[in-house]
């Protein structure tokens, strides 16, 4: 069986990848949706920085999400968190929750281990007899470190959201 979760409902900002220059895509997204956090947004608000930052989809299609600070977790507060800047990249979109499987893994979230945690992830919910994949829904990387934080350290996560068998 693979381990299931059921999170709160949060907005998140976002960005697509490709807004980006094509040989920085990921640093490039991430440093939008921290522009925004830091306060490069409509009330000059700096907030908090969260994690995971989540990473859904390839190549052209990748967005990248960061989750809003609490504050702005309740349904309808979305009105109140501070707009992007025109132009940016950045929008604002709310996570309604629901189920989703999961599969944690420590260390760095390399191309080739994010490639085979996933694989591990679609293998295991084929066999599952309680919950299938929402149908054409991406599978997400969730990180949780810092940069800086050692490998024996790091928390990663693939997940999907699920609903159950009928």
């Amino acid at each position: 069986s693979v381990p299931m979760r059921k999170p709160r409902p949060a907005d998140a900002t976002k960005t697509d990848a490709k807004i980006s220059n094509p040989q920085l895509s990921g640093a490039t997204s991430f440093g939008a949706l921290a522009g925004y956090l830091f306060g490069k947004n409509s009330a000059s608000t700096a907030m908090k920085m969260t994690t995971p930052v989540l990473t859904r989809g390839d190549g052209e299609d990748q967005t990248m999400s960061f989750v809003m600070p609490s504050d702005y977790w309740e349904e309808g507060s979305e009105s109140l968190a501070p707009q992007p800047l025109e132009g940016s990249g950045v929008r604002l979109e709310r996570d309604n929750g629901g189920y989703r499987a999961a599969i944690m893994f420590g260390g760095y979230a390399s191309k080739s281990e994010v490639s085979r945690r996933k694989m591990q992830l679609l293998e295991n919910l084929e066999k599952d007899e309680e919950f299938v994949i929402v149908n054409g829904s991406p599978i997400c990387l969730a990180q949780y470190n810092d940069p800086f934080t050692p490998p024996w350290k790091r928390r990663n996560e693939v997940f999907v959201p699920v609903v159950p068998r009928n």
